[in-house]
């Protein structure tokens, strides 16, 4: 049913059922929805994709309903001269860039292929580019959010730069849909490359690819996407797409420039570098055809949704058993990477977990596909403990317990040992201020 769909996201977490879904066609309606949610004090779940990986589509408790944004979805304004567009919050990125190809744009964030802008906000979303073009924080020019009490504002304006007043543009970036409604963004747009190449590089272990990582993260090559996959991973895709890769450990790369001189010099460079004997690299692949680097890099892109294989492929695909994906988040400084990484083995081996891991070499953020059964409790404690303690290691090395996927339900006592109390007594000072009913996705950043 909708409300069943709306219950739940892609994590872990138990869903939870709204008393009610409100279909928003305009910004007028959420308003109005809004008022009506803050006169009663209804809890509010804003929803599109549902591709959220830490809970925060699913109600935090009984009695919510749930805002529909999937067809508000319109990209509203181009504007070449300016590099920047006006969208609608259920618009898909993807479709976004479709749409942006006519002018030679694209927007560089690129989760997962099904997200929406408007979670994108929320979570503060990346992907594989952020390296080099940074995450939503660095691209969102300005929003129209609407109040918990129907208010409309905007953030910001539409000019390249301001320092009128406090930036409330990152303020409701990375709020989870605790703080309002997000109903319009004004996005920075970037020049779509106009030459491009895609590699592939495969070590002996994935020390020697993510310490080959960190060094092309210290030579500042200016590469346009540099991401790790563990032999874990590799096998993996193997399984779930037959690809019959090598099971070793690679790092792929994107290289993208104005012109063949300047693609040519950033592999050239790159691919001495490999062949260095401190890195040992065993084999390579460069191609600037298309079609051949969609190929290579689909091999990353469907890690998440392969790595359930590792449990079906070995003998589980016939039960009835539903295998649930717990995705770890954690990220450092770039130049800790082989640190956390080896942290993360020994606790893969300690607590005896499945776990293939793929990172954003370039930025120190990495994920862990912890597989568990939905219906076993033990497996799901255990999955915790290792988020827990692979967290802590990162919070040790002066990183992050999330990158990417933002806090939710599932990290509010991580945010509490990064950031300390302090920090959540304000964050909930500006909770408080905004939201007095607490109506806003309630139980999520913190308790």
């Amino acid at each position: 049913s909708d409300l069943k769909v709306r219950s739940k996201d892609l994590s872990y977490h138990e869903p939870v059922m709204p008393v009610g879904i409100v279909s928003i066609a305009n910004e007028e309606d959420v308003s109005k929805a809004l008022r009506i949610c803050n006169k009663h004090g209804v809890g509010v779940v804003v929803f599109a994709a549902g591709t959220s990986l830490e809970g925060q589509v699913v109600p935090g408790r009984e009695g919510c309903v749930v805002l529909d944004l999937s067809m508000f979805d319109k990209l509203v304004a181009v504007h070449p001269g300016d590099l920047d567009c006006v969208v609608q919050p259920g618009l898909n990125w993807m479709e976004l860039n479709n749409q942006l190809k006519e002018h030679g744009l694209f927007f560089p964030p690129d989760p997962g292929a099904a997200a929406t802008i408007g979670g994108m906000c929320g979570t503060c979303a990346s992907g594989t580019l952020a390296w080099r073009y940074g995450t939503m924080k660095e691209n969102v020019l300005a929003l129209r959010v609407v109040l918990p009490t129907g208010e409309i504002i905007k953030t910001r304006s539409r000019a390249t730069k301001s320092s009128a007043g406090y930036d409330l543009t990152r303020l409701f970036v990375g709020s989870e849909g605790t703080l309002g409604v997000i109903t319009q963004a004004t996005l920075r747009l970037k020049k779509i490359p106009t030459v491009s190449a895609a590699a592939k590089f495969q070590f002996p272990t994935l020390d020697h690819a993510a310490r080959f990582s960190s060094f092309l993260v210290k030579r500042c090559i200016p590469l346009q996407r540099l991401e790790v996959m563990d032999e874990i991973a590799v096998r993996s895709v193997n399984l779930a797409f037959d690809q019959g890769l090598p099971e070793r450990p690679v790092v792929l790369l994107d290289f993208a420039g104005t012109s063949e001189a300047d693609v040519e010099g950033q592999i050239k460079e790159v691919e001495r570098l490999a062949r260095d004997a401190e890195f040992k690299c065993e084999d390579l692949a460069i191609t600037k055809d298309p079609v051949q680097a969609e190929k290579l890099w689909s091999v990353r892109k469907r890690a998440l949704f392969a790595a359930k294989s590792l449990r079906e492929g070995a003998g589980h695909g016939k039960s009835k058993t539903r295998i649930a994906t717990l995705t770890t988040d954690v990220a450092v400084p770039p130049s800790r990477l082989p640190d956390i990484l080896e942290v993360t083995r020994q606790l893969i081996v300690k607590h005896g977990v499945v776990a293939p891991i793929v990172a954003h070499a370039g930025d120190g953020n990495f994920h862990c596909f912890l597989l568990v059964d939905e219906a076993n409790e033990q497996e799901i404690l255990i999955s915790e403990r290792f988020r827990d303690e692979m967290a802590e290691a990162a919070i040790g090395m002066e990183g992050t317990c999330t990158g990417e996927h933002g806090v939710g339900s599932g990290k509010r006592h991580l945010l509490v040992k990064e950031l300390g109390p302090g920090a959540i007594r304000l964050m909930r000072a500006l909770k408080k201020a905004v939201d007095p009913n607490g109506i806003m996705n309630p139980g999520k950043v913190f308790e």
